[in-house]
């Protein structure tokens, strides 16, 4: 069984999205109605408390990242911007507080995001000890070809968006969700991901380009990716994609879901490989779940005294001095009674534990070494397999 229950975690997304939503639009609404919740703020007068529809920020013209336009030091609150363009522009130090940004695209040269705020965690209203706001900003079905530098992105939303060419450096992303999104080319370098949940995202390609160390914990959560192309280049992403995450978590001393990871690595690997290596892989996920899963070795186990069992009915077995040896014509005649011994004398061989009144005959005797052989790596790896699991 995985350490990582997906459904579970998936289930518990959904739900931590749907109260920040709620959470969200609550603290919207009030904000709109009592101006003086956003003392701690200077509104920008062009952008806060407004909708826009479809407008264009910025320069159309394609330019290089050190000539875009510089917007600088404002504080943007409550702003709607639904279909609109953002393209070639440098927001520094403003903040944007529980803006909603609906199918707009952030395009041309792209926008860069420089020491920006995305939340109001500290709430204005009473009593407020010990109690946050983390009022959030939401992205939904939007185009992102950005680079998010030294940014607070706390408890963000990020629905069904499009992240390509992307950096997130020397941000916080802590708690933010991910759902239903698509990542390609994404570059993380030195940033805070403790308790963020990416759902049901396809990720194409991922890359961790830390000085000192992007930081996870037990809450962070990367979904299974669903394969879409069945292709070998596809399944090539997908595994360099989980082991990268593997590495990560290993990397922040998070050994569970580095296991976890690094399994789901290896299944996709799996099917990049050709036939011997493939056989090898396959032969590692069953006995022990690439060192991952220890009730695959018990399975295993199990089905190799149940194989040796009907083996050793075709090879001989003497029982009470009557020597049994079926033939295949005869299968159908097989009594329980002499299945069950074989089972016994199979079992007993496994375990190393001897069998009852039941005896091999010659042939026997050499599958009964093959069995030998296997039982003893099969025991080896479920008893390694299993300390490796106490130990972490």
């Amino acid at each position: 069984m995985g350490y990582i229950n997906f459904k579970e975690e998936r289930s518990a997304a959904y739900e931590e999205l749907k109260k920040r939503k709620e959470n969200n639009e609550n603290i919207f609404r009030e904000m709109a109605k009592d101006r003086n919740l956003d003392k701690n703020f200077k509104p920008d007068n062009k952008f806060s408390y407004k909708a826009f529809n479809k407008e264009f920020f910025g320069d159309k013209k394609d330019k290089s990242e050190d000539e875009f336009q510089l917007i600088e030091n404002i504080d943007i609150l409550c702003g709607k911007f639904l279909e609109c363009n953002f393209s070639n522009i440098r927001f520094k130090d403003c903040k944007f507080i529980g803006c909603y940004f609906e199918k707009c695209n952030f395009k041309g040269g792209g926008v860069t995001f420089d020491n920006c705020i995305f939340v109001k965690s500290d709430t204005n209203k009473v009593p407020s000890l010990n109690i946050d706001d983390n009022f959030s900003c939401s992205f939904n079905k939007c185009n992102i070809y950005s680079k998010f530098i030294g940014c607070n992105l706390i408890y963000s939303i990020f629905e069904e968006c499009i992240l390509t060419n992307t950096n997130f450096e020397d941000s916080d992303l802590s708690n933010a969700i991910f759902i239903k999104n698509q990542w390609k080319k994404i570059a993380i370098k030195d940033s805070n991901l403790k308790g963020i949940k990416v759902v049901k995202t396809y990720i194409e390609d991922l890359e961790f380009r830390d000085i000192s160390k992007s930081k996870l914990d037990e809450k962070s959560f990367f979904d299974k990716i669903e394969v879409r192309k069945k292709t070998r280049d596809e399944y090539e992403g997908l595994y360099m994609v989980y082991e990268t995450l593997s590495d990560k978590f290993k990397e922040n001393t998070l050994n569970n879901n580095f296991g976890e990871y690094y399994y789901l690595c290896n299944i996709e690997k799996r099917k990049t490989l050709r036939p011997l290596p493939k056989a090898q892989s396959i032969v590692s996920w069953a006995t022990c779940g690439y060192g991952e899963r220890p009730e695959f070795t018990f399975i295993s186990g199990i089905i190799i005294i149940l194989i040796f069992s009907i083996i050793y009915l075709f090879s001989g077995i003497i029982i009470e001095e009557e020597v049994i040896q079926y033939t295949f014509r005869e299968i159908p005649s097989i009594t329980l009674r002499h299945l069950n011994e074989a089972m016994n004398l199979s079992f007993g061989i496994f375990g190393g534990v001897g069998w009852n009144s039941s005896e091999l005959t010659g042939l026997s005797y050499i599958i009964e070494n093959v069995q030998i052989i296997i039982s003893v790596i099969l025991i080896g790896l479920g008893i390694g397999t299993l300390t490796r699991k106490i130990v972490r």
